[in-house]
């Protein structure tokens, strides 16, 4: 049983592909949605995995290992198969809060929506977080006017919207902003859009990255035909911005030392030594992407 539950953001730094499997369509390799709104979404068995390999490569140590499988539980492929302890966190599949978009002005946007915000305010109140629901602005508001082109209009990508600024929306923006407080901060004050939910919907499905991918014969210096010479592969953009739930319970074994409390477990998982602030996340980790910086919140 999980008895804390500790939010926290996932910032995208670079392109992220957490993959769903291999599909017949105009994307070969499409990311992970939710069935239900075709929103981008990071599994949960695909954070904690990661999560779990970057504090593993960290841990070289026996001691430190076994730490690692009092919090994560115990790896089966490691032949544990006698010994086993369940693991003492969870994570909730991360959720999109903020997304961005090609802007004429300001040079993009982040974007969001009413059911998007009240989802958060939901998860946030149901599980106890402590954290203050965000305001909910009306669609088609900005926090700023450097994001327009002209008096109430405003360019995402090729379509023209109609806007205005709004006093909810810049409340938002600088809740958002108290968020990323710190050494590293972004622009979201300049820079938030409440669309309607339909649009939201749409740019989210619309407007990630596709890239063509091709693979080189390393004899012949060109395009390997044998072994698949062009695939298409979807990607979440640098600056989007997820929010997801760390739970925590009690470690379970009786070999606990140093983690006799839930307050020991979520130390652990705050600590930077072990867990740092920036980790790699899907496919693609020898080309740079998958990199992603975590803000507890």
């Amino acid at each position: 049983m999980y008895s804390k539950v500790k939010p926290f953001l996932l910032h995208a730094i670079t392109s992220v592909h957490p993959g769903s499997g291999s599909e017949v369509g105009l994307v070969d390799l499409p990311i992970q949605r939710e069935q239900h709104t075709g929103f981008p979404k990071i599994e949960s068995s695909s954070l904690k995995g990661a999560i779990r390999y970057t504090v593993d490569s960290i841990l070289k140590e026996n001691e430190d290992r076994h730490k690692l499988e009092l919090v994560f539980g115990s790896d089966l492929s490691r032949g544990n198969e006698n010994g086993t302890i369940a693991s003492a966190v969870a994570f909730s599949d991360a959720r999109i809060l903020l997304f961005p978009v090609k802007s004429m002005r300001g040079i993009f946007a982040w974007i969001t929506c009413p059911e998007v915000l009240y989802r958060f305010n939901n998860d946030m109140l149901l599980n106890q977080t402590g954290v203050e629901p965000l305001p909910v602005p009306e669609p088609n508001t900005v926090s700023s006017e450097k994001v327009l082109v002209s008096p109430g209009k405003m360019i995402l990508e090729e379509y023209t919207f109609k806007v205005h600024k709004e006093e909810e929306t810049e409340k938002l923006a600088k809740r958002f902003s108290s968020f990323f407080e710190g050494p590293v901060t972004i622009d979201i004050a300049n820079r938030l859009v409440v669309l309607e939910d339909d649009e939201f919907k749409d740019f989210v499905r619309l407007s990630t990255e596709v890239n063509a991918r091709i693979k080189i014969n390393t004899e012949t210096g060109t395009v390997d035909k044998e072994n698949g010479a062009l695939w298409y592969e979807e990607n979440i953009p640098p600056e989007t911005i997820f929010y997801s739930l760390l739970y925590i319970g009690k470690v379970r074994s009786r070999d606990n030392k140093g983690f006799e409390t839930i307050e020991d477990v979520e130390q652990f998982m705050h600590n930077s030594q072990y867990f740092p602030d920036v980790f790699q996340l899907g496919g693609n980790s020898t080309i740079g992407h998958g990199m992603i910086r975590k803000i507890w919140l």
